[in-house]
């Protein structure tokens, strides 16, 4: 015998079908691991140069978890490879808005400021071209290689007359001065939490 419950379930089974039930129970059922499989072997698609292969992933990750941020700026990458400078642009922002980690941030920005040199706006790609600069000295993530890459594009930029260029590498003294004076600072607040802890 059966409850009320089971009857209604089944009698609306039978009026809608199954696969509309199907439908309707899997809509927002993908998870963030999903997004994150679909989304890793887009990046291997990206790393092989299969742009167009690596791009379906990054959209089916977005389907499948619209808030997987890391989805969002390789997708942008895809896009500047294909010359979409403004898609790449309005992707990457949107992955913005998404929980992005310090390394995925960072190397967002470097991607908006290629897009952004290609959409002839030198100011806003020298403006990420130093966000990058600086999160990539912070984080200790830039190499010889990535400062002569970033001096490089950065005097390639055509900047109006008269724009102050910083030197990528004031700009790099400058960020080790600010994380030295970070670390002092939050050893010292260490040590006077420890004295009052003593106390």
């Amino acid at each position: 015998m059966m409850n009320n419950s089971s009857a209604r379930l089944i009698k609306t089974v039978k009026l809608m079908g199954a696969p509309l039930i199907l439908a309707i129970l899997l809509t927002g059922c993908g998870t963030k691991e999903e997004a994150a499989g679909l989304h890793q072997t887009g990046t291997v698609a990206f790393m092989l140069n299969c742009d167009e292969s690596a791009a379906t992933y990054f959209k089916k990750a977005l389907d499948a978890n619209p808030e997987f941020g890391p989805s969002y700026i390789m997708l942008g990458d895809c896009y500047l490879r294909e010359g979409k400078n403004q898609e790449a642009v309005d992707i990457i922002l949107k992955g913005f808005e998404m929980n992005l980690d310090e390394g995925q941030e960072r190397l967002a920005h470097r991607k908006l400021a290629r897009a952004y040199k290609e959409l002839a706006q030198p100011e806003k790609a020298l403006e990420h071209i130093t966000i990058y600069t600086r999160m990539s000295v912070y984080q200790e993530k830039f190499s010889p290689q990535k400062l002569n890459d970033t001096e490089r594009f950065v005097a390639e930029l055509p900047l109006p007359e008269g724009h102050e260029v910083v030197s990528v590498s004031k700009i790099m003294e400058d960020t080790i001065k600010a994380r030295e004076s970070s670390k002092t600072a939050k050893e010292n607040e260490s040590s006077l939490l420890d004295m009052f802890d003593i106390m």
